[in-house]
């Protein structure tokens, strides 16, 4: 079945639900996955959105084993530098696999190449983890059967009060019928008789919303992260034979779209159980739309006075006009407003503060918060031009002296160094040891040619910003070094 994406109804809903959203408070997220393709799905969309902040995330046993399902996830993760979320599997179940495991198991999932498998802590006691140090109640969100939260609910019975709510992709609860609850009855009906809020959504219908070549090829012409990462999974052979017969539906990433646009799908109380509902329909013209508008390549965390950031080169100095187009294909508008920013704020275009800004902008995507979610410590110290670090930080994280949440560390050996902390959790991020070099061997250089603070040296070192800021990658500059001991 074809579907025409862009009707105007359809884009008119869309465009109605995108503008009263509400995202000012983001959804705190643990996912649960099996690793079948439509997880793949369901997770580059969820973390392409603002609106959510996914805490962790566990592998049960389905569509992959739980070992190379972690693998799976954890290639995904590195493909979009979203490493730093942590992650476990689950326990192997007894019994034959699915029989659609060697396929599952077959398609790419980004950045799989030399990607660890089962290490670390097991997937129930990540979930007690992180609900336990969350600040609120987080929801969880299933791909796959509920082994996962059963095993946790049962190990740990006192979780149940921390979770908000539960999401999960079934095909059906009343009778309870599926992939996801036929795999593992058991333990579907333990948390369906819990006490949990429980939203299930499903896509019964034989012919009823496809994952087809015309949705595929629009995807694939978006060309952001997550779009490229699906479109390489499903024309991968094995996969891309099954989207040309006819075979895939939006299953399990029809969640993440729930998630973010309720109003698209009818959702009815389950008889009995007035805390648990389950959709009768959805939307699905608007839902395929929402999917592509998820998708789509966009500045999170945008401008908060500007409607959007300018990159026109007519409007910048002419030493940067030939480089914006190629800075901002490299490393995202995101980083070209982060860099520009600091630059305007710190009255020149110098090294440390564009580096700075690369190091904050890093740290926020390793814990995958948005502005004003991390406490930082600099060691950069209160002397330039180590501690221009300082005002590229502020300005990236939104940590700043003004919100008291920015400190420099009462440590004599100054470096291009920071810690960041969000909920217990802390890093650290320094700049790789011959970067550093090369910066003050090029410092030292600029003074020697020029002599110190005078104009011909400023302007040597702006050059040098520029040539940093195009070529050095955020997400290959820094060593990051996960602190074992907690926050400050």
């Amino acid at each position: 079945m074809k579907l025409k994406l862009k009707t105007a109804a359809s884009a008119l809903l869309l465009l109605a639900l995108l503008a009263t959203a509400a995202i000012g408070q983001r959804t705190w997220l643990i996912v649960d996955t099996d690793a079948a393709p439509d997880d793949l799905r369901a997770l580059c969309l969820l973390l392409a959105m603002d609106e959510v902040r996914v805490l962790g995330i566990t592998v049960c046993d389905g569509g992959c084993a739980p070992d190379t399902g972690l693998r799976k996830v954890r290639g995904l993760l590195r493909a979009l530098g979203r490493a730093g979320i942590p992650t476990a599997a689950g326990q192997a179940r007894p019994g034959e696999p699915p029989p659609w495991r060697s396929f599952c198991e077959s398609v790419p999932w980004g950045d799989e190449a030399g990607t660890e498998g089962g290490t670390g802590p097991e997937a129930v006691e990540l979930m007690r983890e992180l609900l336990v140090s969350s600040r609120r109640p987080a929801t969880v969100l299933c791909l796959g059967p509920l082994t996962n939260l059963a095993a946790a609910v049962r190990r740990h019975p006192g979780l149940v009060a921390r979770i908000e709510r539960v999401l999960w992709y079934n095909e059906a609860v009343e009778p309870p019928s599926g992939s996801n609850y036929d795999y593992d009855a058991a333990s579907a009906d333990l948390i369906l008789a819990a006490e949990l809020h429980l939203d299930v959504i499903g896509n019964p219908g034989a012919d009823a919303a496809p994952f087809d070549e015309e949705l595929l090829r629009r995807i694939e012409r978006l060309g952001s992260p997550g779009a490229q990462i699906i479109s390489a999974a499903h024309n991968s052979p094995a996969a891309l034979e099954r989207v040309l017969n006819g075979h895939f539906r939006l299953w399990d990433d029809l969640v993440p779209i729930y998630l973010r646009f309720p109003d698209l799908f009818a959702m009815e109380p389950l008889e009995g159980r007035p805390h648990q509902r389950a959709s009768r329909d959805f939307d699905v013209v608007a839902v395929c739309n929402a999917m592509l508008d998820l998708l789509a390549p966009h500045e999170h965390s945008g401008p908060v006075v500007f409607a959007g950031f300018p990159v026109a080169p007519e409007l910048f100095q002419d030493d940067l006009r030939p480089f914006i187009e190629e800075i901002v294909e490299r490393h995202g508008a995101q980083e070209w407003r982060l860099c520009a920013l600091t630059s305007e704020i710190h009255c020149h275009l110098g090294i440390y503060s564009i580096v700075g800004a690369k190091m904050g902008l890093r740290a926020r995507e390793i814990f995958g918060v948005g502005p004003d979610e991390l406490s930082v410590v600099s060691f950069a110290g209160a002397a330039p031009p180590l501690s221009c670090l300082n005002d590229g930080l502020q300005v990236s994280t939104g940590a700043t002296l003004g919100h008291g949440t920015i400190s420099i560390a009462a440590d004599p050996s100054a470096r291009p160094e920071a810690e960041f902390t969000s909920e217990g959790r802390t890093i650290r991020l320094r700049l790789k040891p011959e970067l550093w070099r090369r910066i003050r061997d090029d410092i030292a250089r600029g003074i020697e040619e020029h002599g110190p603070l005078t104009h011909e040296y400023f302007h040597f070192v702006r050059d040098l910003a520029i040539r940093y800021w195009l070529e050095w990658d955020r997400s290959e500059i820094f060593d990051v070094e996960e602190d074992s001991t907690g926050s400050r």
